[in-house]
Formats: structure tokens, C-alpha cells, sequence
């Protein structure tokens, strides 16, 4: 309705425009002097601009160059757009204006729009800045253009189909992840891999015999002449932990400082040599398998930084459904920012399969009794964690 509207108001300013034409040409056959004469050649110019205007094609191309494509929460962006013109034909002004998802919620609108006196130039180029951005993934889908005569009797407007789209991630705090006292015993899956001299010098314990497959780099020459027989260099063995961590997705004012632990209990978790998986349901069930490295990292935060706090369903109930987390000899590491006795119940079923359970109770509420049910499990360790002080939530890292 809206763009018939629009249709039919410009043809109608034509309209105007010649019959105001019209008349004051006529007013000035039948008045005549030099006023009436005057008057009407005064604002022919402007007459002749305004339908020259209506029939210009506002042809152009357009360009946003972004300062890069991926920045983590609060970060600034800086965008320079450039708009060609196909001819220099004089324009006294353009509105462009940034067209993006609804999901792109800025702070401040007022730097997607710019006021440019073009003239004769065929190149415009204008840049701004974004201080705030917001935790997502965004979409920029184009730039809408208007222009006009000088006294707004014709206005034109074109949208420019221009996608571009960035990447913003959770933020995230440094912290150093160890397991909690007991882990490594009870609930803990445990694989071993071998370190060699490349990966660190200092690690190595003893000496043993050659085994078809050894590198002959690992060779200690030393024990071979003394013993006439091929030893080779024994080192230590670490261990890495599997974990898997289930993040609650129910809706609640603490939702971003949940994703922001997340991220950072992953990516402390990922650089000490962990396999980390996550399972999340919002709108809809997103799961990763443990997995360790970069490329797992990467995965990792870039569902973190689109996940949204639509679950319809309660956090017990998720981890009542998920049955393979029972499955799975992985330690779970709960993340939420309340705690009901609901969910405490549903941790004890996994701590009766002597599986080891952590719950990051984060900027959050506890419900009175869920202290007694805790204590009568042990294998239920419970940290409340604080946004800015996520270091704390792994006490023997720090001494504490």
C-alpha cells in the first residue's frame, strides 16, 4: 500500500510542478511588468531542476569496506562506504542510510546516517564508526540512498543491495583451568599421549629399550654405547581431561554474563591440552563432541557468539532428556545462573554413575534446600562464580 503510495505521489509532484508552470506563466501574460515577469523566470530554474530530477536515473554502485570481519563484544568497527555515480549530474544533497537484520540492535543510530552535498562529483566516500557492538552475528543487507530538488518537490530514493557480515564474539577472561580435587579419580575420562623432546625438553624421565616405530631422534646414544644395546629416551606422559559442558539457555537477565563464562572456561579449558564439547538447547539443540585444538576453539565461540537465550524448555528438563550424557565417562560442567532443586536432583543421578559433576552457578540465585541436597553428594562441586572474576571459579589454580 505503502509503495503504491509513493507511485503515485511523484507523478502527482509533476503534475504540480507543471501546472504551477502553467500559471505563472499565465499570470505573467495577463498581468505583465516586470514583477510578474520577473517572478516567473525566477523560479523556472528551479522547476526545470525538480522534473530534471524526476527523470534522472539515480544509477550507482556502491562499496563498505569493514576494518575486519570478526571482534569480540564491545569492540569498535570502523566502515568506509564509497558510491559511484554514473554521471555527473548535480545533486544538492544525499541521505545514505545503513540497511541491516532487526537483529542488529546499535546503541546509536544516528552514525548509520550521513548528509552529503555531492555536486558534480561522481565519487562520494564516507566512514564511520560503531563503538558498541553488540554479541552476534550481524548483517549488513544493503544502503538506501535519497535525494531531491532543493525544495523537496521531488524526492528520489534507491536501495543498493550490499551484504556484508560480521562476527561478534562473547568476551572472555583469562583464566587457568585445572580439575577440582578428585576429578582425576572418580568421573574423569583420562587418555594419555606421548610428549617428545620437540614439544618439551624437560620432561623427560628415564630411558628404556628401543621399540620398533621409536623416532630415531629419541635415541639416547649415551646409554646405547654403555649398554650395547638401543635405549631409548623415556618422557612423561600428560593427561587431558574430557569434559563436557551444558550451558543453560533459559531465558534471564544473567544470560550474557553465562555465555561470557562459557566462552572463557572453554578457551582456558582448550589451551591446557583439554577435549571440550558443548551441548546447548535454545531454540533449537545444538551439540559438539569433545574435541581439543584451535579448530575446536573457533567452533566453539562462533556458537557462542550467535546462541540466544530462547529455551522454552527448564534446565532440569534438558538434562533429564540428554540421556548420553550418562553415557559417557566425560566430566560435566554445568553452567546456569540459577539453581533449583530440580537441576540438583538431576546432578545426583549422575553423580550415583560416579560421574564427577561442577556446577557454575554464575551471577546468580540459589533456591533454599538446594544446600542440603548438594552436601549429601560429594561428587557435586558448586562455584559461584562472578562476572569479572571468572579466575576464581578453579580455586586450586590460584591456591585458594
Amino acid at each position: 500500500m505503502n509503495k503504491t503510495f509513493l507511485k503515485m505521489k511523484e507523478p502527482g509532484r509533476v503534475i504540480f510542478l507543471i501546472g504551477l508552470t502553467v500559471l505563472a506563466f499565465s499570470y505573467a501574460m495577463f498581468q505583465g511588468g516586470f514583477v510578474s515577469w520577473f517572478l516567473f523566470y525566477s523560479s523556472l530554474p528551479f522547476i526545470i531542476y525538480a522534473l530534471s530530477v524526476f527523470f534522472y536515473p539515480l544509477s550507482c554502485t556502491a562499496e563498505r569496506i569493514l576494518s575486519k570481519q570478526e571482534f569480540i563484544f564491545n569492540e569498535p568497527v570502523r566502515i568506509e562506504v564509497t558510491i559511484v555515480r554514473k554521471s555527473r549530474f548535480p545533486l544538492f544533497y544525499m541521505i545514505l542510510e545503513e540497511q541491516e537484520e532487526e537483529s542488529f540492535m546499535l546503541k546509536e543510530k544516528h552514525q548509520q546516517k550521513i548528509l552529503l552535498l555531492p555536486g558534480f562529483k561522481k565519487t562520494l566516500q564516507f566512514e564511520y564508526e560503531i563503538d558498541q557492538l553488540p554479541r552476534g552475528e550481524h548483517h549488513f543487507t544493503g544502503i538506501r540512498m535519497k535525494t531531491g530538488d532543493l525544495f523537496g518537490f521531488i524526492e528520489k530514493e534507491k536501495l543498493i543491495l550490499l551484504e556484508n557480515k560480521i562476527v561478534v564474539y562473547p568476551p572472555y577472561e583469562e583464566l587457568s583451568y585445572r580439575p577440582f580435587a578428585g576429578q582425576a579419580d572418580q568421573g574423569m575420562a583420562i587418555t594419555t599421549r606421548r610428549v617428545y623432546p620437540d614439544q618439551d625438553m624437560a620432561m623427560s624421565v628415564g630411558i628404556r629399550n628401543y621399540q620398533p616405530g621409536d623416532r630415531l631422534s629419541l635415541i639416547n646414544w649415551k646409554a646405547t654405547a654403555k649398554r650395547n644395546d638401543l635405549m631409548t629416551k623415556e618422557f612423561e606422559q600428560h593427561r587431558s581431561h574430557d569434559l563436557m559442558i551444558v550451558m543453560d539457555c533459559i531465558p534471564a537477565s544473567q544470560f550474557e554474563a553465562v555465555v561470557s563464562f562459557t566462552a572463557s572456561a572453554i578457551r582456558g579449558m582448550i589451551r591446557t591440552g583439554a577435549q571440550v564439547g558443548l551441548l546447548t538447547v535454545s531454540d533449537e539443540r545444538h551439540s559438539f563432541t569433545m574435541r581439543g585444538g584451535g579448530m575446536q576453539e573457533q567452533r566453539l565461540f562462533y556458537h557462542l557468539a550467535k546462541i540466544k537465550d530462547r529455551s522454552t524448555v527448564s534446565f532440569a528438563r534438558v538434562l533429564e532428556k540428554e540421556t548420553f550424557l550418562a553415557q559417557q565417562g566425560s566430566t560435566l560442567m554445568l553452567v546456569t545462573s540459577q539453581l533449583t532443586d530440580e537441576v540438583v536432583e538431576r546432578v545426583r543421578y549422575y553423580s550415583r554413575r560416579s560421574q564427577s559433576v561442577t556446577i557454575f552457578l554464575v551471577n546468580g540465585k540459589q533456591e533454599a534446600g538446594s544446600d542440603k541436597r548438594i552436601a549429601d553428594t560429594t561428587e557435586i562441586h558448586v562455584r559461584v562464580v562472578q562476572e569479572g572474576q571468572f579466575e576464581k571459579a578453579f580455586p586450586e589454580v590460584n591456591g585458594r
